[in-house]
């Protein structure tokens, strides 16, 4: 598929995602104002934090379409990535935030007004959340960008942490008065969770780990069938979607340089068009 598509897609998914959130925060917040409700204002905030990843990955995505230039020899394509690990701190420090004040709360417990209110805005927040997340996370799979996923996983938490505090509020409603600050908790636990997984995976990408070392097993197999050719080595290195790959071969020191000239290209095209390397290098070394 035309990657311009690709990313005019992810873009506009993410786009649609920042102005989702912004609308329901807001909304949330200015409600909390009125009813005093301390999870209500968590998932006001947790919605508005992640607008601001939303953000993130949109900006992302367009760094993802700019050629490659002297500075950045391999492209922008890791920006992704780092984009995901920016959003999660982001999101940890906000989940941190929100235990303070509850922990606060539960110290100086304030009861909620307008709980009748306070039940509908967070019914249609989690509603309106899910209903965004799962489209954005259909993009995200259908091009496999690691960013707008972890959009589309933060706003499938948002909406379900809506609703974990919309159980809140009604315990609170029927007697129990710290379930407010227990719902802010279990709404910032639910951002620790999406934070250290976001960490793991982009960290992951960034320091160049391989999450798929079977595709070493499978590259040699093909080249050593195909070719003829022995393969000493495959090193893979993570390019945003895609990969790089580094194969250092194996040619008999008596084939003439146009011969291995040939096999070497056919080699390294083989890996772009059969793999979807995003670049290939093949290094002979003769026997």
């Amino acid at each position: 598929m035309d990657k311009s598509r690709v990313f005019e897609e992810a873009r506009k998914a993410a786009w649609v995602s920042i102005w989702t959130l912004v609308g329901i925060g807001v909304a949330e917040m200015l409600v909390s104002s009125a009813s005093s409700s301390l999870t209500l204002f968590a998932d006001g905030l947790d919605s508005l934090a992640d607008a601001l990843v939303s953000f993130i990955v949109w900006f992302g995505i367009r760094m993802l379409q700019k050629p490659r230039s002297k500075l950045f020899h391999f492209g922008y394509a890791k920006i992704e990535s780092f984009a995901a690990f920016v959003a999660a701190v982001v999101i940890l420090v906000l989940g941190a935030f929100i235990v303070y004040n509850a922990y606060q709360r539960i110290l100086n417990p304030i009861k909620i007004e307008h709980v009748e209110i306070t039940m509908i805005a967070l019914a249609a927040a989690g509603g309106v959340s899910l209903h965004r997340a799962f489209k954005v996370r259909k993009v995200a799979r259908e091009y496999n960008l690691v960013s707008l996923n972890l959009d589309a996983k933060n706003s499938i938490k948002d909406g379900t942490a809506s609703f974990v505090g919309l159980a809140s509020v009604l315990a609170a409603y029927f007697g129990v008065p710290y379930m407010d600050s227990v719902g802010s908790i279990l709404i910032a636990v639910y951002i620790f969770f999406m934070s250290a997984t976001a960490l793991k995976e982009s960290t992951l990408v960034l320091i160049d780990a391989v999450k798929n070392p079977e595709l070493q097993q499978e590259i040699t197999k093909y080249i050593e069938s195909k070719f003829k050719v022995k393969v000493e080595k495959i090193l893979l290195r993570p390019v945003g979607q895609e990969f790089s790959a580094q194969v250092h071969v194996e040619l008999d020191r008596n084939m003439t340089l146009d011969k291995a000239n040939e096999t070497l290209t056919s080699i390294r095209n083989s890996l772009l068009e059969d793999f979807k390397a995003e670049d290939a290098v093949v290094i002979p070394k003769p026997v």
